[in-house]
């Protein structure tokens, strides 16, 4: 039995909620009928977050909350009980990406990625996880990438934040299991956010098929799916999944084909004036 077959009434927190995924999540468990407190930096884009789940109905509370800060997470914690009692639901989604080589990133961006994408997660679980364990019940929804199952060259900072998502997420899921609560991970390929509004993507192909990528209100639905279902890891888009298991599989001759694709996309970004 999952945590939450109808959400109505049910507390959601939310990181990341101003815009993208975080924000299209809050709209879905708006239309369920939770009450949703919206967690990011931007007062102004989580304020018109606010609005639009009020619109439909439920019970928003905007909070500017840093996820790298722990007195704002604990400070956030705080406020959210006071108004809504325990959450039921965490998803932790606040996160960025800096794209380029290793060799030439500042070490304060990979910092700086490491702590939000990996540290303010477990900010986040550590504030909220107590009253959960009190309630034995709630569920942990950590938005990893699949750049945290799959490694892509110019992403090492990234992609190492994103793979201390997957086994945080994972280690969590064995410790909290015989308590009740349920653990989630979600893994989605590109989609359409900010993410790739970061000067360090200029110029780089993922502008050019923007077009192409999933919707966030795709991933939205994800989240609700795996809570309602207790699945514990969604991969988006499906082909994505098999992806992962061929590399589990056969991790030499995946490594070869990527090889492969990369010098690929390399000669094809040369020719077109933009970076593989």
């Amino acid at each position: 039995m999952s945590v939450a077959a109808d959400f109505k009434g049910k507390t959601v927190v939310i990181t990341g909620a101003s815009s993208g995924i975080g924000r299209a999540t809050a709209l879905e468990f708006a239309k369920a009928g939770a009450n949703v407190a919206l967690l990011a930096r931007r007062k102004d884009k989580l304020e018109e977050a606010q609005k639009a789940c009020e619109a439909l109905g439920a019970k928003a509370l905007a909070l500017e909350c840093d996820v790298t800060s722990e007195a704002d997470v604990r400070k956030a914690a705080e406020v959210v009980g006071k108004r809504f009692g325990a959450a039921d639901v965490l998803v932790n989604n606040a996160g960025y990406g800096v794209y380029g080589p290793f060799a030439e990133m500042d070490t304060a961006d990979i910092e700086g990625m490491m702590k939000t994408n990996y540290f303010g997660l477990v900010h986040m679980t550590k504030a909220f996880l107590p009253g959960m364990r009190a309630r034995g019940s709630g569920a942990i929804v950590n938005v990893a990438s699949m750049a945290g199952k799959l490694s892509f060259p110019n992403l090492a900072g990234y992609c190492a934040s994103k793979f201390a998502v997957a086994g945080f997420t994972e280690a969590l899921y064995f410790e909290l299991k015989p308590e009740g609560i349920q653990v989630h991970l979600l893994c989605p390929a590109g989609t359409k956010t900010e993410f790739f509004d970061h000067a360090s993507f200029e110029g780089h192909a993922h502008r050019v098929h923007y077009d192409r990528m999933m919707e966030p209100g795709t991933v939205a639905k994800a989240i609700l799916r795996a809570v309602r279902e207790n699945l514990y890891e969604t991969c988006l888009p499906a082909a994505d999944t098999a992806i992962g298991r061929f590399k589990g599989l056969m991790p030499g001759v995946f490594r070869k084909l990527q090889e492969g694709r990369q010098k690929q996309r390399r000669k094809a970004g040369a020719e077109a004036g933009r970076k593989p």
